[in-house]
């Protein structure tokens, strides 16, 4: 005899309403993981800010070379870590800095044509361009770099003054682009271009942001321009080891071995002994981890043990 189907509960209008209601005040709201990542088009303070360093670095520039020279703005990029690290050149002229008190390090790049260019205007050249890209990791030419973006500090900081006081910081520099880690092959890099001009010659000057290292200030980018804290890099540390203090976890002791064939083993029947030695010690276990040793006995009526000094030997 076959089973009768369940009955079919019936459903009013009003509850398949219910269930076919898409927004309701205390519903659930699908949330976009990418609608938080950092927009280009969600930050004009930070084109704001690019301006403001071009005109101030130009300036400085100027001044550390005797001779008119401008650093111009051109435009805000976002690429793969993995992407960006290819396209640079090789020899490159990398600079790692750090922007604080924000977290991990930016890159600047500059063309390697356009810094010996800057470098014969340096030491009272024309500004003759040179076709040899080795002489650009020459000792003079890094040494050259060096001071340029050191000359940029103080730039740097009055020009993101209106997002956040920071404070550029060089901490080394390289000239092999394989040696700088931009960050993970897909993690999104921002990549501001300028124009170095100096004369008739002109290359290019990349700044290279982590998108990890700009989201402190997130909100003051996409703010109209009102100064505001960094926000503090929150420390889990004391949160996490207050909440294992409390944490439970099951120990097991061991209070002896023994070893027996194989052919031991199987002919054992209800009723056979198999000898052992008096433990001296047991070991306290958690999970396969041994902590302590110790010394069985009875407490206060329990079997116990009593925890040993020296620890697991």
């Amino acid at each position: 005899m076959a089973e009768e189907a369940p009955a079919r509960a019936d459903i009013s209008s009003e509850e398949v309403a219910a269930l076919l209601e898409k927004e309701t005040p205390d519903g659930v709201r699908p949330f976009d993981f990418n609608a938080h990542r950092i927009s280009l088009t969600q930050l004009p303070m930070l084109e704001t800010a690019c301006k403001a360093f071009a005109g101030r670095a130009g300036a400085s520039l100027t001044a550390l070379l005797g001779r008119d020279a401008s650093l111009q703005f051109d435009s805000l990029h976002t690429a793969k870590a993995g992407e960006l690290q290819v396209s640079l050149p090789n020899p490159a002229s990398l600079v790692v800095v750090r922007i604080k008190p924000l977290p991990g390090f930016a890159f600047i790049s500059v063309d390697p044509g356009i810094l010996l260019t800057l470098l014969d205007g340096f030491f009272g050249g024309s500004g003759r361009a040179t076709s040899d890209p080795q002489a650009a990791i020459a000792p003079a030419a890094q040494r050259f770099l060096a001071l340029m973006i050191r000359s940029f500090t103080a730039d740097f900081s009055a020009a993101w003054a209106p997002v956040a006081p920071v404070e550029m910081e060089l901490v080394k520099q390289e000239t092999n682009p394989q040696f700088v880690h931009l960050g993970e092959p897909l993690d999104p890099v921002i990549s501001a271009r300028f124009k170095l001009i100096y004369g008739e010659h002109t290359g290019g000057f990349d700044l290279l942001l982590p998108e990890s290292l700009l989201a402190p200030v997130r909100e003051a980018l996409a703010s109209d321009g009102t100064p505001r804290a960094v926000r503090p890099k929150v420390d889990w540390a004391p949160s996490l080891k207050s909440a294992l203090q409390t944490a439970e976890i099951e120990v097991r002791a061991i209070l002896t071995e023994a070893e027996i064939s194989l052919r031991d083993l199987v002919s054992l029947v209800p009723g056979d002994v198999i000898p052992i030695e008096t433990p001296q010690t047991a070991t306290l276990l958690a999970g396969e981890v041994r902590l302590y040793r110790g010394r069985f006995g009875v407490s206060q009526g329990h079997n116990a043990i009593k925890i040993l000094p020296g620890g697991i030997q």
